[in-house]
C-alpha cells in the first residue's frame, strides 16, 4: 500500500473523533463535574491555589486556566479581568475548554497512528490502536462533553501507548530517558486521576533490576508534585480523601468502615464485564496468551532478554486485571476505566507479536470486524445522550423565555445544588474551590439568593439567611427557579411552611411563585415566639474596664480590644488584627432543646477576615462558624448571622459565642444582638 494511502487510513478516525466532539451539543450548566475544574481553574487564575483535590484533577484544572487565560486575551468584549469575565459568561469559557481537549485528543490518536507507521508496522495495527479508542459509548459521552479528568485520561493513556511504542521499538529500552518518560506521565496520570493508578505498574515489569524500579518510582512522585503543585496546600486533606476511599466500602469514602462490600462487589466485577465485551475479550486473551507462551516455552531461559513482547504484555495484563478490580470497589460508569480501556489496543497488538507469526490475514479482518461493530453499536448511544442534552438546553431556554417574560420584576431564589443554571452552577463550583472565589461573585453577582435542598435552609451565597430577611430586602415578589421537579419536593418545602404556586414543573426545571399571602398569614400566626433579647454595642464597660456591659447588664468577655477607629453604632467597636485572635466572649447557659437563638454582628473588614463562632462549651459536639455576610449597611457594615436551633444533645448544656480571627488581618465588630426564640407548642406541651 503506498506511503500516502496509509497515513489517509490513519487520518479517518481522528477525524471523526474531532467532528463528534466537536459537533456534540452539551448541557448548559451542568455543575458536576464541569463547574467544579471552571472554578477551580478561575483560581489559579486568581493566583490562588485550588481546593478541590478529590480526584486529583489538577492537571484538569492547569489545562483550563491556561485555555481561559488564552481565550480572555482574544475574546473580552466588556474590558473584564480574567476572573470577572469568567464569572459573567462561564459558557463561554466551558466551550472553550472542552474545544481544547477535542482538539488535543483528536491529535494524539493522529500522533498514535503515525507512530505506529514511523515504526515500521502496518496500516492495520495503526487502525487497531485508534479502533479500539472507540469501545465505549460513556467514555466517549465523558470525553467528548465533559471538563473532567477524562478527556485528561484519554490524552495521557494515548502518550503513554505511544511511549510503549518506542520502548518496544528500540534497541536501547533500558536507557534512563525511557525510565523518567513513563515517570513524567504516569505522574500526570496520578494527578489527573487515581483510576490511573494501575498503569504504574507496567514499568515495574519493563525495567528490571531493583535501582531502575526505585528510579522510575521516585520519578513518578516527583511527576506528581509538580503536576498537582497548586493542590500541595491541600496535601493533607487529599492523604484524608484517599484513606476514606480505602478504609470505607461506600462511594467517595462514605459508607460503613471496611475495604470492600463483597455483597456489590463481585455483582460490580461482572458488570464491568459485561458492559465491556471487547475488553474483557482482550484481557482474558492477554491471560491466556501469556500462559501459553510461558508454558510452551518455560525451557528457553533467554526468553524475556529475547523477547521483549513477553514482560510488556505481562504489564498491560497485570494493569488491566488490576484496574477491574480496583475499579469494581466503586463502578457506576465506565468512564472509570478510561486509563485501562485504551490499553486494549496495544494489548491485542502484543498478543499477536507474542504468538501469532502472520499479522496479514488475521489483523485486518479483527479490526475490520471492530469497525463494523462500533460503527452499529456506539452511534445510537452517543446520539441517545445527545438528545438529552438537547432537550435539556431547549427546556432551559423556555423556561428561561417565561422568566423574563413573566416574572421580570421578581427576586429569584436558586434551588441548590442540583438545579441547572449560571448561579447553581457557579456556586456549586465555589463550594468545590472552597469558596475562593466568592469574594468575586459577591462582587459580580450581588445579593443572589439559594435555597439548599440538602440542608434546608435559604441562603445567600454561602451564608444563611431567612426567607423573612429576604422579603425585607426585596418585597413579596419572590421565585423559586430550577425546582423542586416533582410534587413529593415541592410538598416538602410548603409542609415547611414555605407556601409555593406550581408555574412551571418539568424534566429539569422547576419554577415556582412565593404565595406571599399565605406566607404572610403563617408568619402572623406562627408558633414561634421571640422570649428575649439581649444586645452589646461595646460603648458601656465594667467598672474594672475588663468586660462589656450589653443590655440588661449583661457582661461580654475580654474588653481591653475596643477601639474608637470605627463604629457602627455610638462611638466604639470592637477591633481585631494580627495581636487579637479571639474576641467578645459569651455564655448562653441551661439550654433548652428546640429553643431557637439568632446570633448576629456587624462587621467591617476589607477582606472579609474576622468569624463570628457558636460552639459548645465544654466538648466538639456542636460547632457552626461564619465569616460571610448576608447584607451590607449604607457604611460599608456587613451583618453576620448564625442560627442555631438546639438540639436534644445540648439539652442543660451551654454554648459559647466569640470572635475569631485565624488569619490576622484587620476587622472591625459591632452591635452583636443575640435573639432568643422558643416555639409556643414546645411551650403548651412542657
Amino acid at each position: 500500500m503506498p506511503k500516502q494511502i496509509k497515513y489517509i487510513f490513519i487520518l479517518i478516525l481522528p477525524l471523526l473523533f474531532f467532528w463528534a466532539g466537536s459537533t456534540i451539543e452539551l448541557a448548559d450548566y451542568g455543575n458536576d463535574p464541569n463547574y467544579i475544574y471552571i472554578a477551580n481553574a478561575a483560581a489559579i487564575c486568581d493566583g490562588q491555589g485550588v481546593g478541590h483535590i478529590d480526584n486529583p484533577g489538577t492537571t484538569v484544572m492547569e489545562i483550563g486556566a491556561l485555555t481561559m487565560a488564552v481565550s480572555h486575551l482574544f475574546y473580552n468584549p466588556e474590558n473584564e479581568t480574567l476572573v470577572k469575565h469568567i464569572l459573567k459568561e462561564p459558557l463561554f469559557f466551558v466551550n472553550a475548554i472542552h474545544l481544547v481537549f477535542v482538539v488535543i485528543n483528536a491529535v494524539l490518536l493522529l500522533l498514535l497512528g503515525v507512530v505506529v507507521l514511523k515504526k515500521k508496522h502496518s496500516v492495520w495495527v495503526a487502525l487497531l490502536l485508534q479502533t479500539l479508542t472507540f469501545q465505549s459509548a460513556n467514555t466517549l459521552d465523558h470525553v467528548w462533553t465533559k471538563v473532567s479528568p477524562e478527556p485528561v485520561l484519554f490524552a495521557v493513556t494515548c502518550l503513554y501507548v505511544i511511549a510503549i511504542l518506542y520502548y518496544y521499538a528500540t534497541d536501547k529500552r533500558l536507557s534512563l530517558k525511557y525510565i523518567l518518560t513513563f515517570a513524567v506521565l504516569t505522574g500526570a496520570g496520578l494527578a489527573t486521576k487515581a483510576t490511573f493508578l494501575p498503569l504504574v505498574l507496567v514499568p515495574l515489569f519493563l525495567f528490571p533490576g531493583l535501582k531502575k524500579k526505585i528510579i522510575y518510582l521516585l520519578g513518578v512522585v516527583l511527576s506528581f508534585v509538580i503536576f498537582t503543585i497548586p493542590a500541595i496546600p491541600q496535601y493533607k486533606n487529599m492523604y484524608y480523601w484517599f484513606r476514606n476511599m480505602l478504609s470505607h466500602t461506600g462511594k467517595y469514602g462514605q459508607g460503613e468502615k471496611g475495604f470492600l462490600d463483597l455483597s456489590t462487589y463481585f455483582p460490580n466485577l461482572l458488570k464491568i464485564i459485561q458492559n465491556n465485551p471487547v475488553f474483557g475479550a482482550v484481557t482474558i486473551a492477554s491471560l491466556l496468551a501469556l500462559i501459553v507462551f510461558f508454558v510452551l516455552r518455560k525451557k528457553e531461559t533467554n526468553k524475556w532478554k529475547n523477547k521483549p513482547e513477553a514482560p510488556i504484555l505481562l504489564g498491560l495484563t497485570a494493569a488491566n486485571s488490576f484496574g477491574i478490580l480496583l475499579v469494581a470497589k466503586q463502578y457506576s460508569a465506565n468512564h472509570y476505566l478510561i486509563p485501562v480501556l485504551m490499553l486494549s489496543g496495544i494489548s491485542v497488538f502484543f498478543i499477536f507479536k507474542l504468538l501469532i507469526k502472520s499479522e496479514q490475514i488475521i489483523l485486518p479482518v479483527l479490526v475490520s470486524a471492530l469497525i463494523l461493530y462500533f460503527s452499529i453499536v456506539q452511534p445510537p448511544k452517543i446520539k441517545y445522550a445527545e438528545l438529552g442534552y438537547r432537550l435539556t438546553n431547549e427546556e432551559l431556554i423556555s423556561t428561561q423565555g417565561i422568566i423574563d417574560n413573566n416574572y421580570p420584576d421578581y427576586t429569584k431564589v436558586y434551588y441548590y445544588p442540583n438545579s441547572m443554571n449560571k448561579f447553581s452552577a457557579l456556586n456549586f463550583g465555589d463550594v468545590h474551590a472552597k469558596h475562593k472565589l466568592l469574594s468575586h461573585l459577591k462582587e459580580v453577582y450581588p445579593n443572589t439568593y439559594f435555597y439548599n435542598y440538602s440542608h434546608e435552609i435559604f441562603q445567600v451565597w454561602n451564608a444563611e439567611i431567612s426567607l423573612l430577611d429576604i422579603i425585607k430586602q426585596n418585597g413579596n415578589k419572590i421565585l423559586l427557579v430550577g425546582g423542586p421537579r416533582n410534587d413529593e419536593g415541592a410538598q416538602k418545602m410548603i409542609r415547611s411552611n414555605i407556601p409555593l404556586k406550581t408555574v412551571y414543573q418539568g424534566r429539569v426545571q422547576g419554577i415556582y411563585e412565593l404565595d406571599s399571602v399565605k406566607f404572610n398569614e403563617l408568619a402572623l400566626h406562627s408558633d414561634i415566639q421571640m422570649i428575649d433579647e439581649i444586645t452589646c454595642d461595646a460603648e458601656t464597660l465594667s467598672t474594672d474596664n475588663q468586660f462589656y456591659l450589653g443590655s440588661n447588664n449583661k457582661s461580654f468577655g475580654n474588653a481591653y480590644n475596643r477601639t474608637n477607629e470605627e463604629a457602627r453604632s455610638g462611638h466604639f467597636s470592637i477591633k481585631m488584627d494580627e495581636k487579637t485572635e479571639y474576641a467578645l466572649y459569651y455564655e448562653l447557659s441551661n439550654l433548652k432543646a428546640g429553643d431557637t437563638y439568632e446570633i448576629s454582628i456587624w462587621r467591617k473588614a476589607d477582606n472579609n477576615s474576622g468569624r463570628l463562632v457558636v460552639s459548645a462549651a465544654a466538648d466538639k459536639s456542636f460547632y457552626k462558624s461564619q465569616n460571610e455576610y448576608i447584607s451590607t449597611d449604607n457604611r460599608g457594615w456587613n451583618l453576620i448571622r448564625i442560627k442555631v436551633e438546639v438540639p436534644q444533645k445540648l439539652q442543660n448544656d451551654t454554648l459559647k459565642i466569640y470572635l475569631w480571627n485565624p488569619k490576622g488581618k484587620l476587622a472591625y465588630f459591632d452591635d452583636l444582638t443575640i435573639t432568643h426564640y422558643i416555639s409556643n407548642l414546645a411551650e403548651v406541651t412542657n
